[in-house]
């Protein structure tokens, strides 16, 4: 069996997760392809802008209060972030209101985001402490990219547990990490305001910061990040994401290693790990940090991932992609 050069490109990987497509291939050829380039792109977009909201609503808690500190009388907040304000006027239920504008360019990417996402600490004193839990609450956040106007609007609720505290000087130090759980259950998300997807996740994050002259291959300080799965379904564990996508498959992520990064070589040019993407009942799996001849490379900086399968005649397949 040749392998289809439309299903290598459909193959890509971003970040932590990656979802792969794939009906019988003996049924309609064309159409699985376009399918498999389609959810592989929507699974991108999701999981990018659900991070950048997290680490946006993250960085910007410090200074608020019973998140940090600020002027307890505030009732509309300045914000660092891109075209949001921050509505504190139910701060003393500890309640905060992201609100976006919908018409301000925000850039790396390129897009502009409207709706709101309300935030409550709903466990702990600041969010700084260990044991703190944010819950977000997405009411028709949308982003929207300049650059080909598609679009993705979320709807739903999203934890996220601080494990550890931040301890920024013991972070700074390089003898403490920052630890997040992170939940997502039955998220509704919707592409270009029509086809509509569920999105479950459930994975720990941990972010450690190494000192200059700590590391064998990388002579300067930069900061290690490493991604779990953090579930167990049908006796399967460390699942990380699942859901239905747009064309109504069932899909799971289950990572068999943590994924491993670092902010030198990037975040999502991942050093080592391995993972296995469920569609249909079909496997791939993902083994990061390779060269390119598809074995563990020995540098700081790896040139790609592999990913092997089964076809159809029941023979291996595997292909080196790079970053």
């Amino acid at each position: 069996m040749k392998f289809n050069n439309k299903i290598i490109l459909a193959i890509l990987f971003f970040a932590a997760t990656v979802f792969i497509s794939c009906k019988k291939e003996k049924e309609e050829p064309q159409k699985l392809d376009e399918q498999t380039s389609q959810f592989n792109s929507d699974a991108n977009f999701y999981k990018s802008e659900s991070d950048q909201a997290d680490n946006d609503i993250n960085n910007s808690l410090s200074e608020i209060p019973a998140f940090g500190k600020v002027r307890s009388e505030a009732s509309i907040l300045s914000s660092p972030l891109c075209g949001v304000t921050i509505d504190s006027s139910e701060i003393s239920q500890k309640i905060l209101y992201y609100n976006f504008d919908g018409t301000t360019p925000c850039f790396s990417p390129s897009r502009t985001r409207s709706g709101q996402i309300k935030v409550q600490l709903t466990e702990g004193a600041r969010w700084s402490d260990s044991g703190a839990v944010l819950t977000l609450t997405y009411v028709n956040f949308k982003v929207t990219r300049l650059f080909d106007s598609k679009s993705i609007m979320f709807n739903g609720v999203k934890t996220l547990k601080n494990l550890n505290g931040n301890n920024w000087l013991g972070f700074l130090t390089g003898t403490s990490t920052l630890r997040y759980q992170a939940r997502a259950l039955n998220m509704d998300v919707r592409f270009d305001n029509s086809w509509s997807a569920v999105w479950n996740a459930a994975r720990i994050t941990e972010w450690q910061y190494i000192p200059a002259g700590s590391s064998q291959f990388i002579p300067y300080s930069h900061i290690k990040f490493t991604a779990s799965g953090d579930t167990t379904i049908n006796g399967q564990s460390n699942i990380d994401s699942w859901g239905v996508n747009r064309f109504g498959s069932s899909f799971v992520t289950r990572y068999y290693s943590p994924l491993v990064s670092n902010t030198y070589c990037g975040l999502w040019r991942f050093t080592s790990g391995e993972l296995v993407h469920n569609v249909n009942s079909k496997n791939y799996t993902l083994t990061m940090g390779v060269d390119q001849t598809g074995n563990p490379t020995p540098y700081a900086c790896a040139y790609g991932f592999k990913v092997t399968w089964i076809a159809a005649n029941n023979t291996v397949q595997t292909i080196v992609l790079s970053y």
